[in-house]
């Protein structure tokens, strides 16, 4: 990769990869046999700009020897994009060499990367598009699965009470700058906690006992299985249980005991 030659423009070279395996008992490497062709058109080219560009400079009637090195830059570096191995890019002309530089690095992994991508993963990646993009006969089901999925988020959302997090720090009474914090230290250290839903964060209200909150819910939590989600265990809450004599465990929260040993029991395999 080189400046080119005014400084508001940057000339991007491709790298060029040899052929792998392109060896031949001949001892003429593949690769090599393919770049002569466009060596040979590269040089005619060249030839043929640096003519162009004496007959137009103002003193004219020069030789190739002696063509000036900013002439023979620019010369090369037309050839270079005519045969698309190189791209001139414009920046901005005020812009520090600083970012420049990081330009150029940048342009430089991308090109390294680029030039690594191997015909098998490029079969991978189109195999993966195709997953994609072919039908599923599962579709439908699945689309019907997340239009009740979402039913039923929007039913909890309106019919079981929901903080946001600065009417937590309201009904807690406390008065500090960031109205957030006190929501945010209370999911961290596990005593609450909150789902998302439409772009919101909603604290259940299930979970406060005069603006703190209630106890059982940390211990609820930790016994709950580590890889249900945050909708999942909100579901859990307001549901029926059996170990509840059919009561929510929301409904139970000051029998702790029961509560609790209702959350570990769902970690517990069916067996049967």
């Amino acid at each position: 990769m080189s400046d080119a030659l005014f400084s508001s423009f940057l000339m991007v070279d491709r790298p060029v990869s040899p052929v792998a395996g392109g060896h031949t008992f001949g001892g003429t490497d593949a690769s090599e046999r393919h770049e002569r062709p466009l060596l040979n058109d590269r040089e005619r080219l060249l030839a043929a700009i640096l003519r162009a560009l004496e007959e137009a400079a103002p003193s004219g009637g020069g030789t190739q020897a002696s063509v000036s090195p900013s002439i023979g830059d620019l010369a090369a570096a037309a050839a270079d994009i005519a045969l698309g191995q190189s791209v001139v890019l414009q920046l901005k002309p005020d812009l520090g060499e600083g970012h420049r530089g990081a330009v150029r690095a940048f342009l430089e992994m991308v090109l390294r990367v680029s030039a690594t991508l191997d015909e098998s993963r490029l079969e991978s990646a189109i195999s993966k598009l195709a997953e994609v993009l072919l039908p599923d006969d599962l579709a439908d089901a699945r689309g019907a699965l997340a239009a009740d999925n979402l039913e039923l988020r929007d039913r909890f959302i309106t019919e079981v009470p929901q903080f946001t997090s600065a009417e937590i720090s309201a009904q807690a009474g406390l008065k500090t700058k960031n109205p957030y914090a006190t929501a945010a230290r209370w999911k961290k250290s596990g005593d609450i906690f909150s789902v998302q839903h439409r772009g919101k964060e909603y604290f259940p209200a299930f979970q406060f006992r005069e603006g703190r909150p209630h106890p059982t819910i940390k211990k609820a939590l930790a016994a709950l299985p580590a890889r249900m989600s945050s909708w999942q265990r909100a579901f859990w809450f307001v549901s029926t249980n059996g170990w509840l004599d059919d009561r929510a465990p929301a409904d139970a929260l000051d029998e702790s005991h029961s509560v609790v040993a209702a959350a570990e029991r769902e970690g517990e395999e069916v067996v049967g």
